[in-house]
């Protein structure tokens, strides 16, 4: 027998959503969809009249009346993480046999907004490490410039996976990852006469491009979200600035006081 959905009250009904949303938002998910998972879970639980308003930072539930009530909650830190975006997905298009009451299911959401992605940051570094040496391949680079992009890359990744642990503001994160590129590839030229500077920084850097928020304010410009738009593609083009001043930094100052440093 098929199991009904658990009722609850508006006020359940909001907080409930919120998490949804929070869960979405917190990974990555681009705000069309935050929006519209929202407004689907208030309406399935016949609250029609709640509005949701999202942007890649803040989440405002409510309705247009003087005496109901709104919520806000405040996004300070978004990471990607697709396995929770499909949880929620697979929960608001499964509430009519969803068996858990209110309490469970606030606890199933707050687990999956903490929930650890699937593959950890070795493997991550890893995964840096040969898409880079692998690009650098590509873009006709030999044997020596293979194996040095390998080594920019994974370390640059690593550096990055390491300052996450201190939440420092991305720009600063991206532009030391940028540097620490720079810095290895002129190390890598320097110790191999047969690299190529070029062919290693630009494939150590495909990693790091902010392609996923670009094409995410993409889907939220066609979604008519021009606010969210605006943002996402800002933050990219953002990531993509802070990469690019963090490698003309190290290739200043070698280019500078590397002979003398050098020596």
């Amino acid at each position: 027998m098929e199991l009904e959905a658990v009722p609850l009250s508006r006020e359940q009904t909001l907080h409930i959503a919120l998490g949804m949303g929070k869960a979405l938002l917190k990974n990555g998910a681009e705000t069309s969809r935050v929006e519209d998972t929202i407004s689907r879970f208030c309406h399935t639980h016949g609250y029609h009249d709640i509005h949701v308003f999202v942007t890649p930072t803040v989440i405002i539930l409510g309705d247009e009346e003087s005496e109901g009530a709104t919520i806000i909650s405040r996004i300070r830190y978004r990471s990607t993480n697709l396995s929770v975006i499909s949880a929620v997905n697979d929960f608001s298009y499964n509430l009519k046999r969803w068996p858990l009451n209110y309490e469970k299911t606030l606890a199933y959401l707050d687990e999956l907004r903490h929930k650890a992605p699937p593959y950890g940051k070795w493997r991550v570094c890893m995964a840096s490490a040969i898409s880079s040496a692998a690009f650098s391949a590509m873009l006709g680079g030999n044997g020596h410039d293979f194996i040095a992009a390998f080594i920019t890359g994974g370390l640059s990744m690593v550096l990055l996976k390491q300052l996450g642990g201190y939440r420092p503001s991305a720009f600063w994160e991206n532009a030391l990852s940028g540097a620490a590129i720079g810095a290895l590839a002129i190390f890598c030229c320097e110790m191999d006469g047969e690299c190529t500077r070029t062919n290693i920084i630009v494939g150590a850097l495909m990693p790091f491009l902010p392609g996923v928020a670009f094409t995410n304010g993409l889907r939220d410009y066609m979604a008519g979200d021009l606010i969210s738009g605006n943002s996402r593609i800002a933050e990219a083009m953002l990531f993509a600035t802070s990469i690019a001043i963090g490698l003309a930094f190290s290739l200043l100052v070698w280019y500078h006081w590397g002979w003398k440093l050098w020596a």
